[in-house]
């Protein structure tokens, strides 16, 4: 009689798949379309500032734009992978970082183009070596109180109070207004913000104070976007 040998076959465990799961849905498709509309802008402003016979547009202008679509970029990123509460926090400080790299950045055209020579130079040093400092502070106290950022960005901001007559002197009254509109724009984004709104938030899950501080920061960021393009290139 020939023994039965029983052969067990071993149990492959088959791993659940993990469903697609964006962190914070509306932070993050809010800035995702500003990330898309950043790099179909910059296209034709880097075409027309590479056309002038001038270095100095083509530089200006591709810091600004670089500044833009990172600042969305990390942003996009920020708001929709959650990996785990280390990566969570290195994509926070760089969203927080590319604040501060946007503001100078945007800075940059308005100082090289438009305002030029030796105040010019200075302002930009100014608000560069701002933005520098706020990179310092996100690195190390990303989880500062919110107030804190929004007195960083602001103040940085408007840090071209310092050069307001020459502003005036060197930029039209359209490119002076639309200038003017985006950081009153960016300003209230920066209050709402710092308020948080909890009662809001309460009441809009999906759709809360942070998210309306994106769109708030989109349409800052249009109106600067008018003023490189329509006023500061030939």
């Amino acid at each position: 009689m020939k023994n039965a040998i029983n052969i067990e076959r071993p149990v492959i465990s088959k791993k659940p798949h993990r469903k697609l799961h964006i962190k914070e849905p509306g932070s993050a498709i809010t800035h995702f379309i500003g990330m898309v509309m950043a790099v179909f802008a910059s296209v034709p402003l880097l075409i027309r500032a590479a056309a002038q016979p001038q270095k100095i547009y083509i530089v200006a202008m591709s810091i600004y734009a670089a500044s833009l679509i990172l600042l969305y970029a990390a942003s996009t990123t920020y708001h929709t992978f959650d990996i785990s509460e280390k990566t969570n926090t290195i994509l926070k400080k760089i969203d927080h970082m590319m604040i501060s790299v946007l503001i100078a950045g945007s800075y940059t055209p308005v100082c090289l183009l438009a305002l030029k020579g030796r105040i010019g130079i200075i302002l930009l040093s100014i608000v560069w070596a701002i933005a520098i400092a706020g990179i310092l502070i996100k690195a190390f106290w990303v989880y500062c109180p919110k107030w804190v950022s929004s007195v960083l960005y602001i103040g940085m901001g408007w840090t071209c109070v310092l050069a307001f007559t020459q502003l005036l002197d060197n930029l039209s009254p359209a490119a002076f207004g639309w200038l003017l509109a985006g950081g009153i724009i960016y300003t209230v984004g920066g209050v709402i913000y710092a308020l948080k709104l909890p009662l809001f938030n309460s009441r809009h899950k999906n759709f809360g104070s942070h998210e309306i501080f994106h769109l708030f920061v989109m349409g800052g960021s249009a109106c600067h976007f008018i003023v490189m393009y329509a006023y500061l290139l030939p």
